[in-house]
């Protein structure tokens, strides 16, 4: 439910403006969470995670079509010891969102965006096939695990990203 609210908040950018709100709600909630995995220390067993940033990528993006990133709201760190069932339900989000940069990315070529301008970040997670399989193993193969704190985990980030999105809507309706 939580995926399908975000989903429509995203809406199918169909102009250069609702591309570019698409861009700064990203770039918040992607700002946001990976400031928090960059703080996160993380457990062993998960050593062989490729961590993949995108939050340059989308203020490169921002700065093709001439557009400020947006501030950050207010956020409170969750901890520096994040345990691992919310690293995955993170990680859940983030890698389930890639899942979705295939269309995305042909509705960004669509407007006469590319992997060199404008949808950089879009053209990246194309490019990462098998990330999806790689987290389900993670998931998978991780020990003690409470599924209950990856699915609080993935609804908290899943709010994060709503709560972004919004701010891109309120602040396009606001400038006009």
């Amino acid at each position: 439910m939580a995926h399908e609210a975000l989903d429509k908040m995203i809406g199918p950018f169909d102009s250069a403006v609702s591309y570019c709100r698409y861009l700064q709600g990203m770039a918040v909630f992607r700002s946001i969470v990976e400031e928090e995995l960059a703080l996160a220390e993380w457990p062993a067993a998960f050593s062989s995670w490729q961590d993949e940033r995108l939050a340059h990528l989308i203020a490169q993006d921002l700065a093709d079509i001439d557009v400020s990133a947006p501030l950050q709201p207010a956020f409170t760190s969750l901890s520096s010891r994040l345990p691992a069932g919310d690293l995955l339900g993170i990680l859940y989000v983030l890698e389930g969102s890639a899942l979705g940069a295939r269309l995305l990315y042909k509705r960004a070529q669509a407007l006469g965006y590319s992997e060199s301008f404008g949808a950089r970040h879009l053209a990246v997670q194309c490019r990462q096939n098998g990330r999806w399989g790689a987290y389900l193993k993670l998931l998978e193969e991780a020990d003690g695990i409470d599924m209950d704190d990856v699915v609080r985990a993935s609804t908290q980030t899943f709010r994060i990203a709503e709560t972004a999105f919004e701010r891109a809507l309120h602040e396009q309706a606001r400038t006009g």
